[in-house]
């Protein structure tokens, strides 16, 4: 049977709320139904054409297999249900956490490096690098990676824009009042790590607008660009 034949109803569930595994699991039903009936249909003599027809018209059309699922909404996927959860608090919440594992990390590793390894600041290796990289994670990709997280999963069960746009735009401005610090010189022996995410308004300038900036023009723009673009095709 071609692989396509139900793709229409597959993108048309999941357009509906219905969560991708739930879907995948119905088409598959589907699927070995259909075949079962062809089969059947075979053996009165029928051709391989007329067969699949006769099992098209025996399933019922796609509005029908459609309406049929949709009305039951114990199988809408929680995202549909509180996509403002899903796709707003819940990858916000995961920019602190994110932060809060990267200096637990740079501290881990920089405790190990001088009190265990010996390591100084005059001869201190790879340790800078690595907690100066943890740093920029902390600050530059962890709310990129939060808001593509938002992004990601509202296309994979065709929500609406709206929550993960809302949601980048909270995770850009609260990724943006991050700040982090790595010394460690023969002044300051035993280092110092700094971290924090606080809002002080009268600070908020031109650095703070292009970090926020910079996340949503790297993850809302090829987003809102893919979104456009199905809408559009959808249309056609």
């Amino acid at each position: 049977m071609p692989g396509g034949r139900f793709a229409g109803l597959s993108e048309r569930l999941r357009r509906a709320g219905i969560s991708p595994r739930r879907v995948r699991r119905l088409i598959s039903e589907l699927e070995a139904h259909f075949d079962d009936l062809v089969a059947e249909f075979r053996l009165t003599g029928l051709s391989q054409a007329e067969s699949e027809s006769q099992a098209a018209n025996r399933l019922g059309t796609e509005d029908v297999l459609a309406e049929s699922v949709i009305a039951r909404p114990e199988l809408r996927s929680w995202t549909r249900r509180w996509p403002w959860l899903a796709f707003a608090v819940l990858p916000l919440l995961s920019l602190p956490v994110q932060f809060v594992f990267s200096m637990a990390a740079a501290v881990a590793i920089f405790g190990f490096s001088v009190h265990t390894l010996g390591m100084t600041p005059l001869h201190p290796g790879p340790v800078p690098w690595i907690c100066e990289a943890l740093q920029a994670y902390a600050l530059w990709i962890a709310p990129m990676v939060a808001a593509a997280g938002a992004c990601y999963f509202a296309a994979r069960y065709r929500a609406s824009a709206l929550w993960p746009l809302v949601g980048s735009i909270l995770i850009a401005i609260l990724g943006a009042h991050t700040n982090a610090s790595f010394q460690w010189s023969p002044a300051l022996p035993k280092g110092a790590i700094s971290a924090g995410i606080g809002f002080r308004f009268p600070d908020i300038g031109p650095a703070i607008g292009f970090r926020v900036l910079l996340t949503l023009v790297t993850i809302l723009a090829p987003f809102l660009w893919v979104r456009r673009r199905e809408s559009r095709c959808s249309l056609s």
